[in-house]
């Protein structure tokens, strides 16, 4: 506002008087105004500048476990509010390594949820690889300082490209469906009909079952604990030939 009149004025105003003058009057901008400071925008364009290689490619196979995992946060539509659920999957196994959930899908919920992994499984990450999208909350400074405390190299795909995170989006959507559409309907969950507490069990309960019970084709059959078990230091579910050939 301040540029434009003072082009029509033909001499340079200041801001602070242009601002007056509106308020004295009872004028308003039709100018969108910012969403936030100029400094934020410049620390996002900042921590966008520094983003990490894409070190999986698309290439969704790990020979041992917990070397090769992804990332990505889903929401969960409640009656009262949405809820937020970030899950790190193992991309040996499939199995669900930690998961963490939040009324936002901020920094803290990823870094939280860095932290509960390394809570769980001990310091047996280093130089392990976790892929995520190119979300705000996956290139802040906060979630970068506890991937890089635990020694875990990030990697992230190109923006609005979910094919570079398709394992994850595809457990997204076996949560979403095995453990909500089919108990509660696909149209009460998304009309946010079915109150939080609900929605919240009924996730938390799914997800040892998954890990624990729930047969994987990708795993010969077995449930991700079940191939683990079994082939904890990477072997394969591969018939070997009697001749040795």
């Amino acid at each position: 506002m301040t540029e434009l009149v003072s082009k029509k004025c033909g001499k340079q105003l200041n801001s602070k008087r242009i601002r007056r003058l509106m308020k004295d009057n009872n004028l308003l901008s039709a100018v969108r105004r910012k969403k936030y400071s100029d400094e934020v925008y410049t620390k996002r364009r900042e921590m966008k500048e520094h983003v990490p290689a894409d070190l999986i490619k698309r290439d969704f196979f790990a020979l041992t476990p917990r070397k090769r995992m992804l990332e990505d946060i889903t929401y969960l539509p409640g009656l009262e509010k949405t809820m937020y659920l970030n899950t790190i999957e193992d991309l040996y196994n499939g199995e669900i390594l930690a998961y963490c959930i939040s009324d936002s899908p901020n920094a803290k919920l990823c870094a939280d949820t860095i932290t509960i992994l390394c809570e769980k499984w001990g310091e047996c990450f280093r130089g392990s690889i976790i892929h995520n999208d190119l979300g705000s909350s996956y290139v802040s400074y906060e979630y970068s300082a506890a991937v890089k405390a635990h020694g875990i190299r990030q990697s992230i795909g190109r923006v609005a490209t979910c094919y570079d995170n398709a394992p994850m989006e595809s457990l997204n959507g076996i949560i979403k469906t095995e453990a909500l559409y089919c108990r509660f309907g696909k149209t009460k969950v998304k009309e946010k009909r079915v109150p939080i507490a609900d929605i919240l069990e009924a996730v938390q309960s799914f997800i040892p079952y998954y890990n624990s019970e729930r047969p994987k084709a990708y795993n010969g059959g077995l449930s991700p604990i079940e191939f683990r078990l079994q082939n904890p230091t990477g072997t394969y579910l591969i018939p070997i030939n009697s001749e040795g050939t």
